[in-house]
């Protein structure tokens, strides 16, 4: 009875979102084959290995395959989403560092400035490239329209994040489908936070929608926590959505287009503010006199930088 081993190499091909994944700085698949056979050839093998060898074999075999092993992964994961992460908690980080300007923006009267990008998804020289212009103006938080992966992989979650935190302002983000593959959803929760969350600046209100339907199932979006959200204050002069996928796009919902317009409509949002088709657009989808602005993939070097004074947002697009 004979046994066989295979040691499968890394590859920077992604094409495979199972199994054993590992990081090659050679970017090569290699594959090992050793099988020691009792008293056969094996007909795939040029030299036959008797059984009375086996015992000095076995005592080499070990560290030979451990070195191969070493030599060949500079880290090895049992899985790509495998968890183990450097960050955590990042939402509520950056959250507090934003309320920590409360003081400077309780006068509804004092501009503020934020820039809104999203869909950096393996760009990571544009990313970089979009920081820089981003520390050069002032700016008091960025949002993030989600696809900050494209596979949602471990190292893609933090090495996009070790680019963005390169940035003098806190960022906030919503979650895109390609975030959402395979064990996606539950690394971003733990890296990030909630899918769905809020938080206010002054006389500002900012909520952020998972909408992400085909991923998730009915219940996304989850309009009677947007609808609740909404609901604010006299205080709340100007309130913002941000979420991946808007509202009429063939991977939204069908079901809650109408009723995700209408919200818009009732409680008077600012903008509704998205990602995903790596294309810049700012429209009035329905006629109602709201505007949906949707910013470009980093990867078409744009964002869109967003001034609110009193009742007022304008926007426009930052070409870097």
């Amino acid at each position: 009875m004979g046994f066989l081993l295979f040691f499968y190499g890394c590859s920077s091909d992604h094409s495979g979102l199972t199994g054993r994944h590992c990081r090659n700085k050679n970017n090569r698949a290699a594959t090992l084959v050793l099988e020691i056979s009792k008293g056969k050839d094996h007909p795939d093998t040029t030299h036959s290995m008797k059984t009375k060898h086996l015992p000095r074999i076995q005592k080499w075999l070990a560290p030979l395959l451990l070195l191969l092993v070493l030599s060949a992964c500079e880290a090895f994961e049992y899985h790509p989403y495998a968890g183990n992460l450097e960050y955590k908690n990042l939402t509520a980080q950056n959250l507090d560092r934003i309320k920590a300007l409360e003081t400077q923006y309780s006068n509804p009267l004092t501009p503020l400035r934020f820039a809104l990008t999203g869909d950096t998804q393996g760009y990571f020289a544009e990313t970089e490239d979009m920081v820089k212009d981003m520390n050069s103006r002032d700016i008091a938080f960025v949002l993030h329209a989600g696809d900050l992966t494209n596979y949602a992989f471990t190292d893609e979650f933090e090495r996009m994040h070790r680019a963005l935190s390169k940035l003098k302002m806190p960022y906030l983000t919503v979650i895109g489908n390609h975030d959402c593959l395979g064990d996606g959803d539950k690394l971003y929760k733990e890296m990030y936070g909630p899918l769905d969350y809020s938080f206010t600046l002054g006389p500002h209100k900012f909520i952020f929608l998972n909408t992400n339907f085909l991923e998730f199932d009915e219940s996304v979006p989850n309009m009677s926590w947007l609808e609740q959200e909404l609901q604010t204050p006299a205080s709340i002069a100007n309130k913002f959505v941000l979420s991946h996928i808007s509202p009429e796009n063939s991977e939204a919902n069908p079901n809650q287009e109408e009723n995700y317009a209408r919200l818009m409509r009732q409680y008077n949002v600012r903008l509704s503010l998205q990602g995903h088709t790596h294309n810049y657009q700012a429209r009035e989808l329905y006629k109602d006199g709201i505007k949906y602005v949707t910013t470009a993939a980093a990867l078409k070097r744009s964002y869109v930088l967003v001034t609110v004074t009193g009742t007022q947002a304008t926007f426009e697009k930052i070409e870097f």
